[in-house]
Parts: structure tokens; C-alpha cells; sequence
């Protein structure tokens, strides 16, 4: 072998050699820089909020340093009958979201609207429905009022109206929904006309849903279909469906195509109101691939119905033992004890309702096994499995 075949690269070969290789990472941190600044330019037509400090509940130490291991928020679905406006309204949708930091699995948990609860945590004690607190201080007091029943920290929301629901799910092409003859009479009712009022709120055009059973429904009727009430479950029934929903439209989210995924984030992007900072929604949105829907299920566990002060009210039997159930099934924190102040708020319902853990009624035997525990969902449909 001569000399020639033999010999090392020369030092102008090692520099070319360098500025080839310098060239690509260029290259390759100006595309993550554009894709990151396309990106922030996208979370940046969502309407971000400071709602100032959120009060956190009479939690121990222990308790916060599980919760630490999970990114906790609320999801908020207002009735505001105007689209984008989120100064006022009922709260339709209240659903506590938790995201294990460590598995990427989620866990969601419905807080009935109808719940029976201290809903002015800072200003002693008023029971009342739980979205009362919605409808007087927005997400802030909402939120406070979560903590304060519930022993948590959570002061990250998400808040959507009608419009921003019904362009989501049309731009994923809808969503499967198996449609009960219950389900059926109660989207169709002339009393509660559902679809024509997400329709108009929306700005869409109002088609009826013509049949029970399995079929895709559109944003407005997928819409509709979470609010009906009456006749369908009452509050445990919408709450569930509204998870449902939610779980459906989650899979079709994550195999969104590059154009569905563009669609939505011009679509509906404008139309949602957070108080996550762009970086933290940025950190959210690069892992959502790798999240899955874990269990799914309804707030309070055990309860009962009773008319107060003329109006149909959801009866937690107990507040404390429903507080001890929840943390255990959401955080799997083992024989949670409950702090001080949900007690005592739980025994100030006692006091005004006389329902205890022995009032607690079976739902699952009613309205077709709706609103019972849906948990272990695993990314699929919702399944009951009906109360102990």
C-alpha cells in the first residue's frame, strides 16, 4: 500500500469535514427554532389569564408532596349562550384533570354541577350548589372552592364554551357515540331543545340525530348530547357522557393528521381561556402522544337526592368519606385521612341535610346503569361498574 492510500486527512479535509458537519446542526436548531416559534405563535392566540393567587386547601405536608407528582388542573365548560365570553354563565362541564407527571397516565373526576358544597371558602361557610361558585367569582373562586372541599392545591384551568367544543370535535370528523333511546328523546326534545341552541350559539346548522345506537355524531349534536339532562340520567348522566366525550375526542386528537391538528389550532385555539403560561402549555403539548386515559369516573362517589330550598340538590354521604375515596382513586394516596376543614364542612351538611353514609343511594340501578363509576377506561369507550 503506497504512502498516498495510507496517509491521514489533511487539515483543510478535517475543516471541510467540520463545516459539513456544523452546517447540518445549523440547519437542524434553525428548524427546531422555527417549529418552537411556530408553535408560540399558535399558544399565543389562546386567551391567557392571570387570575391572580389561587387558595389552596388545609392539605399536610405528605399530601403535597404526592400531589407534586401530578400536574393537576380544572376543565371548565360554560353555558355562557354567547360564544368566547367567559365573564359570566354557569358552569355545565367541571371536571378535575390529573396527569401523573412520572406515567403520563390521566385520571379524570366530574364534580357534579348539582353537589352540594361550601362554595364561598373565604368568606365562612355557604353551602350551595357546587358551579354557584362559578357563576359569583369565575375560575379563581371555582377553583378555591375545589381546594377548600377537597383537600387540593389546584390552580391551573381550562375553560371552553359551546363553539370551542362543537369546532373540535368537527374537525377531527366527529366522534362514535353509542346513542340510547333515552339519549335519543331527550337530544330531539321540544321542551329542552338542545341541538337548535348549540346550533345557534355555535353559528352551525342544527341536524337532528334520526336513530339509537352506535353512529358518529357532529360537533353541535356531540355538544347537545353532553348537556341533555332530563329524562337521561339526570346529573350523573350528563356528567358522564360529558367524560365520554371527552375520552372519544382525546383518541382522535392524538391520531390527528398534520392538516386536522393545524385545523384545530386555528379553529379552536382563540376560543380557549387559561391561565397555563405559553411555556407550560408548550411542555404539555410536546409528551401528548405519550398520554392515555386511565380511569374515568364521577364526584361524589356515594350520595343521594334531595329538594333544598325548592331545587333538586346532589347530597355527598359524606363529604368526608367521598374526600377519602377520591384521594385514594385519584393520587392513589393509601388511607388518606381528611383535614380538619373538609370534616367539619362535612359535618355542617350532616347538620342542614341529616344524610349520612347510610342515606347513600345505588344510581347504578337507575337510568340504565348511568351515572355509576366508569373507571379503568384505558383510552377506550367508557364501561360501568356498578357502586358496591
Amino acid at each position: 500500500m503506497s504512502d498516498r492510500e495510507t496517509r491521514q486527512p489533511s487539515r483543510r479535509q478535517k475543516r471541510r469535514k467540520r463545516r459539513k458537519v456544523l452546517l447540518i446542526i445549523e440547519i437542524i436548531i434553525l428548524v427546531l427554532l422555527l417549529l418552537v416559534l411556530f408553535a408560540w405563535l399558535k399558544f399565543g392566540t389562546i386567551n391567557v389569564r392571570n387570575i391572580g393567587k389561587v387558595k389552596t386547601g388545609n392539605i399536610s405536608k405528605k399530601t403535597e408532596k404526592v400531589l407534586s407528582g401530578y400536574t393537576n388542573f380544572m376543565v371548565y365548560g360554560v353555558d355562557n349562550r354567547t360564544a368566547g365570553n367567559y365573564n359570566g354563565g354557569n358552569t355545565d362541564v367541571q371536571i378535575l384533570v390529573s396527569i401523573n407527571n412520572d406515567t403520563k397516565k390521566i385520571r379524570m373526576a366530574s364534580v357534579y354541577r348539582d353537589l352540594y358544597l361550601d362554595v364561598d371558602p373565604t368568606n365562612g361557610t355557604r353551602l350551595a350548589k357546587s358551579n354557584a361558585a362559578y357563576a359569583r367569582g369565575g375560575e379563581k373562586e371555582a377553583m378555591e372552592m375545589i381546594n377548600e372541599n377537597f383537600d387540593l392545591n389546584v390552580d391551573k384551568f381550562v375553560t371552553v364554551d359551546f363553539a370551542a367544543v362543537v369546532d373540535i370535535i368537527d374537525d377531527v370528523g366527529g366522534i362514535e357515540v353509542d346513542v340510547s333511546d333515552d339519549e335519543l328523546a331527550a337530544l330531539n326534545s321540544r321542551r329542552y331543545p338542545t341541538i337548535p341552541q348549540v346550533a345557534r350559539i355555535s353559528g352551525k346548522k342544527a341536524t337532528y340525530v334520526t336513530k339509537a345506537g352506535p353512529q358518529t355524531l357532529n360537533g353541535v349534536q356531540a355538544c347537545a348530547y353532553c348537556r341533555i339532562r332530563h329524562g337521561a340520567g339526570d346529573d350523573w348522566g350528563r356528567a358522564r357522557r360529558q367524560r365520554m366525550v371527552m375520552s372519544q375526542l382525546f383518541k382522535k386528537v392524538k391520531g390527528a393528521s398534520a392538516s386536522q391538528m393545524s385545523k384545530i389550532i386555528d379553529d379552536v385555539f382563540p376560543k380557549i381561556s387559561t391561565n397555563f403560561s405559553m411555556t407550560e402549555m408548550l411542555s404539555l403539548a410536546s409528551a401528548v402522544k405519550s398520554y392515555s386515559i386511565d380511569k374515568s369516573f364521577g364526584f361524589p362517589f356515594d350520595e343521594t337526592n334531595m329538594a333544598l330550598n325548592g331545587r333538586d340538590t346532589m347530597i355527598p354521604c359524606t363529604l368526608e368519606s367521598n374526600v377519602e375515596k377520591l384521594h385514594q382513586k385519584m393520587f392513589d394516596e393509601a388511607n388518606y385521612a381528611p383535614s380538619q376543614t373538609v370534616r367539619a364542612i362535612s359535618d355542617q351538611i350532616v347538620q342542614v341535610t341529616g344524610k349520612t353514609e347510610e342515606s347513600a343511594q345505588d344510581y347504578s340501578k337507575i337510568e340504565g346503569n348511568i351515572g355509576v363509576d366508569d373507571s379503568n377506561t384505558s383510552d377506550t369507550s367508557e364501561t360501568d361498574t356498578p357502586k358496591s
